[in-house]
């Protein structure tokens, strides 16, 4: 019969066949990874983080938004819930400060003879050391800010809601957006459905969030409104939280009061965990940072900043905080050795 295989010989079955275009295929994707050069950070390198919170949210998000994925429907819909919670969490904050004031100017230093004098610069130095750390979150988002990678001219005229905050040009089939991502097409034979999964499993192309090209008008626009609130925010609350600590009535309450206000300052991390969906914060948790190359002066900088200066002026500032309320409700009072050691 014309066709028919050779005497003596056996055409193997269809399923070994697959099995063995299924090990090669393997192999010859782990050869390909094994020769692809694996990046390596610079010895001088290192990675800013993005700021895994609502402020962070507010700064990726709508440079990953497309329309040709998440739909117009949905661009417009998240922008709007996105800036929406940033407008509550900051009137919520804003709320909070002005009632510190308010008690602050109605309440005044029960203990003039300072029995409490320690546990007070306890309570204010603990709470100023969190909102250090707030604070330089958001000197890092500035500083993200400033070191993203700078956007590269588009020779095409097209417009897009992506374009509008990233100039970086993206091909016309996109991968992902900040809430749907490309499904690939279950189509053909059980044999390439086969190999397009390994290749996936092999090479590890996970479609992550990525900063990069960020166009300067949309730096601006978010430090305007995320960097630069922030740190006003946080300045306001240190110095308002730490007079409201000070004018506590006894001891129990100034402690319960030191929970309150560090309470304040984690309003936006509430609003973020509770309205964010897993998906998306697994996208912005899992996404790579900013690298920057410093020289030794910027290292030895940092270290003198962040190691010596920080703290210092942490614990001047709450002994500050303490003495100028002190003085401003008890003008008699000064420090001595008696008032330290009196019950």
């Amino acid at each position: 019969q014309v066709g028919a295989a050779p005497s003596g010989l056996r055409a193997p079955p269809t399923s070994t066949r697959v099995a063995a275009a299924a090990r090669s295929q393997r192999r010859r994707l782990v050869a390909e990874q094994a020769r692809r050069p694996s990046p390596q950070r610079a010895l001088g390198a290192m990675e800013l983080g993005v700021p895994t919170s609502l402020y962070g949210m507010a700064i990726v998000e709508p440079a990953m938004l497309d329309r040709k994925l998440d739909g117009n429907a949905m661009v417009c819909f998240e922008m709007v819930r996105l800036y929406g919670m940033l407008c509550i969490n900051y009137c919520v904050i804003c709320i909070f400060i002005a009632q510190l004031w308010k008690m602050g100017r109605q309440s005044h230093v029960a203990d003039c003879n300072g029995h409490l004098l320690l546990l007070e610069i306890g309570c204010v130095f603990l709470f100023e050391v969190r909102m250090i750390a707030d604070i330089r979150r958001g000197l890092a988002i500035l500083s993200l800010l400033w070191w993203v990678d700078s956007p590269k001219r588009e020779t095409s005229g097209s417009l897009s809601m992506t374009n509008v905050y990233r100039s970086v040009k993206r091909s016309t089939a996109p991968q992902h957006g900040a809430v749907m991502v490309k499904e690939d097409a279950q189509e053909g034979s059980f044999f390439a459905q086969m190999t397009k999964s390994m290749s996936r499993r092999a090479g590890k192309a996970a479609k992550h969030w990525k900063l990069q090209g960020l166009s300067l008008s949309f730096r601006l626009w978010c430090a305007l409104t995320v960097g630069f609130p922030k740190l006003l925010l946080d300045l306001m609350l240190a110095y308002f939280g730490g007079v409201y600590v000070v004018r506590s009535d006894n001891d129990s309450e100034m402690v319960l009061n030191t929970l309150a206000v560090v309470f304040i300052a984690e309003i936006d991390e509430l609003l973020y965990v509770a309205f964010t969906s897993d998906a998306m914060r697994y996208s912005l948790e899992s996404m790579p940072g900013v690298e920057i190359e410093l020289s030794n002066r910027q290292r030895l900088i940092a270290w003198f900043v962040w190691s010596i200066f920080s703290p210092l002026f942490t614990f001047f500032s709450s002994g500050l905080v303490v003495h100028r309320t002190r003085q401003s409700d008890c003008p008699e009072f000064y420090v001595s050795w008696e008032s330290l050691q009196a019950e």
